[in-house]
């Protein structure tokens, strides 16, 4: 449309249209069959058979469209359950898979656990830092097949404290010069729950663990009376 107001012309801009879809919904499928129906010739009506097919379409797509619905809520119900279920782990100790360990302060311990499948005669554990450098080698000797505990001392290879930060671990164990395949833990504390991106993680000693790392679920270990965690 075009107009004059005050010698100057002014042209409207068209309104935006709806993008065209090949999908077939169902009350594009309700005004296509009453178009039929009132578009047919009286004395050659649409055979029976053909109605009947096309009522039985639109009825699929009516279910369709219910299962659609339903599907959805029972996806959102499970995954409220799944968050339930998850959160309930806060307060549990729980030991999971450590190839690395994050500590907060300067020379921090860490308790960890080794897992032999079979007896080795010499198990070594290297520390790595942020950068790759290695900055600690732990030389355990043997160990005896099942688990056994393991202390990080926090301590560097020149014996000064190691700073806060991110570590690397890695286990090498041989029996008889033949590699075993062994394994560290650390076990902590639940102290949350994180859902970031729909995917369930622990917060276990300022670290988030994955659902699949963790190796055991135990109840606290509640410490005699008079004495301190």
């Amino acid at each position: 449309m075009v107009g004059s107001i005050a010698g100057i012309s002014t042209t409207s801009a068209p309104s935006p249209s709806s993008p065209p879809t090949n999908e077939l919904g169902r009350d594009s499928f309700v005004r296509l069959l009453l178009t039929q129906l009132q578009s047919q010739d009286p004395t050659a009506p649409q055979s029976s058979e053909d109605f009947v097919a096309q009522l039985a379409q639109f009825t699929s797509v009516e279910l369709l469209e219910k299962q659609s619905g339903h599907l959805e809520a029972l996806l959102v119900a499970q995954a409220a359950n799944n968050q339930i279920g998850v959160s309930s782990l806060v307060g549990k100790d729980v030991s999971f898979a450590a190839d690395s360990i994050i500590t907060t302060s300067a020379g921090e311990q860490r308790s960890l656990k080794l897992d032999m499948p079979s007896a080795a005669d010499n198990v070594t554990v290297t520390v790595k830092d942020a950068d790759g450098r290695v900055v600690r080698t732990m030389n355990i000797g043997a160990r005896a097949a099942g688990q056994s505990e393991l202390t990080f001392d926090g301590l560097g290879d020149d014996g000064e404290p190691l700073p806060a930060g991110t570590y690397a671990l890695s286990v090498t164990a041989t029996a008889g010069g033949n590699a075993i395949e062994a394994m560290l833990f650390e076990r902590g504390a639940v102290e949350g729950v994180s859902f970031i991106n729909g995917i369930a993680e622990l917060l276990v000693a300022g670290r988030k663990v994955r659902l699949p790392d963790v190796i055991e679920v135990n109840e606290p270990v509640t410490p005699p009376e008079g004495v301190e965690p």
